[in-house]
């Protein structure tokens, strides 16, 4: 047993097991992020994850058809994340959205342990694993969405660490990825990028034994992935569980157009600097270079150029390329040095002081802002900042009918608010809509010729848009449409020729 910079390592034979000392450098990192989720704004997409939850708890079933939206009602849906909405909406009834950003939390410091976890594996000390895991959050942080993508970054991470185990010797830890990846297809369609992984992973093991290079046996990898294979078959959605992930394979997709998440990094805002700057140290390590291995080399390639081409996909090149950064730097004389004399006497206090900062801040600032609930989510309600609360009032309020239009980042939180008195005219389910769709969305948003052509076709009677869109200010000229609300994000508006007189202005500013 050696013990290095605060974490035991013990080891027998092949296997190795990391017990983490209480002053190790990892702890702050894991607690920052743990309460940083307290922190983040309300994803679009939470409020109708947790209203589908909340409807399958209410109904005892799986939804089938599309009940939240008046222009698809009744197509086909599949709820692919079912066990993540139940989830949220069970933890909700049981402690609100304070229980759910506390679920969040603990999933983003398995995250980060994990990671490190994964670093201490591949060779680096306590000292230079916490920074890597550090680092891997401040890449992932700013594109995080506390929603069932959370759980595949989680799951990914985890897959990441067992196979790198396996690559160490340890054949057993591969008996946990079938059973894993039963609990994965439920939770949410990026099942598919474990089995990208393990492909990869084979693929590698292949080739290194093509070579005559070594390495641990194939045989066990082989059945483990055939195993994780079959088990994807286990989700009492059936076929159309394992169908929704193609939905978004291929840059022609819709969605890859549509939606933000999906567009490449911006590398112009400061917040993708981290991601940049861990490009530029691969570059620099290399990752072609001993320790690393042709499966890990592939793992490198393909999550770089997926983070490369979409935002969603940045956190989970942080749980994959960092650590395989850090074996890199482990493998170099420098760093080792530099990892020791990090690793005592003064340096050390500082590094300590450092990392436990922000946590301490973080801390404070969550307990300091407990009162107002303005900037920390300590409370049973979402905060809907930036949402159509006024609208989505002055609509209950007056009782208003008719068939909605609305903004397609509102949809979820108007779903939340008004279902099922008022469904609405789209929501984040993007597959749920289809292109077409989605492209006549953007020709009534942008106001363009057709847009009351559009109108007519679906009986508009109600719009909450934008204060500042195009639709906003041809819908305040046309003698047709009377505003009756103005928020702070947002302007509502009725149809004169509804039948009824429409109510007299008001204003949330």
């Amino acid at each position: 047993t050696e013990v290095t910079s605060g974490v035991a390592w013990a080891r027998r034979g092949s296997a190795t097991r990391i017990a983490i000392r209480p002053f190790s450098l990892i702890i702050p990192v894991i607690l920052f992020a743990c309460v940083s989720a307290f922190l983040v704004a309300t994803d679009p997409d939470y409020w109708w994850h947790l209203s589908a939850g909340r409807l399958m708890l209410e109904t005892g079933s799986f939804p089938r058809v599309d009940p939240f939206s008046h222009t698809v009602a009744g197509q086909p849906w599949v709820a692919h994340e079912w066990l993540s909405e139940v989830l949220y909406a069970a933890v909700d009834r049981v402690g609100g959205y304070a229980a759910n950003a506390a679920l969040f939390g603990l999933v983003g410091a398995l995250i980060v342990a994990l990671v490190y976890a994964t670093c201490r594996a591949r060779g680096l000390g306590d000292v230079g694993a916490a920074l890597l895991a550090l680092w891997s959050f401040a890449i992932a942080f700013p594109v995080a969405n506390w929603r069932p993508q959370l759980l595949t970054t989680a799951l990914l991470a985890l897959y990441a660490h067992l196979l790198t185990r396996y690559q160490q010797g340890s054949t057993r830890t591969l008996r946990a990825l079938p059973p894993l990846m039963v609990l994965w297809v439920n939770l949410h369609g990026g099942y598919v990028i474990g089995l990208v992984l393990l492909g990869l992973t084979l693929a590698g093991g292949v080739w290194t034994w093509l070579r005559r290079q070594g390495g641990p046996p194939l045989r066990p990898l082989i059945i483990a992935a055939a195993l994780t294979a079959a088990a994807t078959l286990a989700s009492p959605l059936g076929l159309e569980a394992l169908r929704y992930p193609f939905l978004y394979a291929g840059s022609g997709n819709f969605a890859m157009r549509f939606i933000a998440d999906f567009q490449s990094p911006d590398f112009h805002q400061a917040s993708y600097l981290p991601l940049a700057l861990s490009f530029l140290l691969a570059l620099a390590v290399g990752l072609g270079r001993r320790p690393l291995r042709p499966a890990d080399l592939a793992w490198g390639l393909v999550f770089t150029y997926m983070a490369l081409t979409s935002v969603r996909h940045i956190q989970l090149y942080a749980v994959i390329v960092l650590p395989l950064l850090g074996a890199r730097l482990a493998a170099e004389d420098w760093a080792i040095r530099t990892g020791r004399h990090l690793g005592r006497g003064r340096a050390r206090l500082i590094l300590i002081t450092l990392l436990w900062l922000p946590a301490a801040l973080l801390g404070g600032l969550v307990v300091g802002g407990a009162q107002s609930g303005t900037a920390v989510q300590l409370r049973g309600e979402p905060n809907a900042a930036g949402y159509p609360a006024g609208a989505a009032d002055y609509i209950r309020a007056h009782h208003l009918r008719g068939n909605l239009f609305n903004e397609f980042h509102w949809g979820g939180y108007l779903i939340y608010r008004l279902y099922p008195e008022q469904r609405v005219f789209i929501d984040g389910r993007a597959d749920v809509y289809g292109e077409a769709f989605l492209e006549q969305y953007q020709h009534i948003l942008r106001a363009e010729n057709d847009w009351r052509a559009i109108f007519a076709r679906y009986d508009i009677a109600l719009v909450v848009v934008g204060k500042e869109s195009p639709l906003a200010g041809a819908l305040a000229t046309d003698p047709a449409w009377q505003e009756v609300y103005a928020g702070e994000v947002e302007r509502l508006f009725t149809r004169r020729a509804s039948g009824q007189a429409p109510p007299a202005a008001s204003t949330g500013r």
